[in-house]
């Protein structure tokens, strides 16, 4: 049987914070998960957020479709604003009514953007276009913006403005120049296969990206591993 000290029988005690102390708060790892590092390391593109976020992509539209997915997952309301509206078919089947497909940029967000879980939370517009989408749809809280293309636009007020530049191959070094400089451009034509590079306000990361069973089958409708020939 446990016994319940009575407290006011205890001895008093004295707490003193230790001067030197160093209790300090840092922010929490959140995002979309894109892969690992070359030290291991998991690096996520912080999205969707209390502010608008505008993302470049250098590289083939599948990468749009695995971002859809992910902001899906998370909770995100997406409009995908395609050349190619067959190729998201397991997409919309996995998303049911929180993904539209279309072909022209339409009024967006159609739905007041809010955080995870209120209303119909945050807004996604993932366009792969030749155009970019206007620099100010993402200017407001919970809206994600990114444009996928394999040739840099000229003149974009929306890459100008982009909070992470993405470069899918080291081909896309040459776009790279074009949009962020000599340096990145360095970088990009240094990676290995399979490799894609981030570049933020605050650095770069190299990193392989992470894609499940699950994914690859949502991206890729319609295809079928051929069976094994029998002995």
């Amino acid at each position: 049987m446990t016994t319940i000290p009575d407290l006011a029988e205890l001895p008093a005690a004295q707490w003193r914070d230790e001067e030197t102390a160093d209790c300090r708060l840092t922010p929490a790892f959140a995002g979309i998960h894109l892969g690992t590092d070359r030290t291991g390391q998991p690096v996520a593109i912080p999205a969707p957020g209390p502010a608008g976020t505008r993302i470049g992509v250098l590289g083939e539209s599948l990468f749009g479709r695995l971002f859809a997915l992910r902001l899906l997952a998370v909770g995100a309301r997406v409009t995908a604003v395609t050349r190619v509206a067959d190729q998201w078919a397991g997409v919309a089947q996995a998303a049911g009514d929180r993904l539209s497909v279309l072909d022209t940029i339409p009024a967006w967000p159609g739905s007041p953007p809010a955080p995870p879980t209120v209303a119909d939370g945050p807004q996604a517009l993932v366009c792969d276009l030749r155009r970019p989408p206007h620099v100010a749809l993402a200017a407001g809280p919970w809206r994600t913006v990114l444009h996928v293309t394999r040739v840099a636009p000229r003149r974009s007020a929306f890459w100008t403005a982009a909070d992470a530049v993405l470069a899918l191959d080291a081909h896309f070094a040459d776009p790279v120049e074009r949009v962020l400089g000599p340096e990145p451009a360095r970088v990009t034509a240094a990676l290995a296969p399979g490799e894609i590079a981030v570049f933020r306000l605050g650095g770069v990361d190299v990193l392989r990206p992470d894609i499940s069973p699950g994914e690859t089958a949502l991206l890729t409708p319609g295809q079928r591993r051929t069976p094994p020939a029998e002995a």
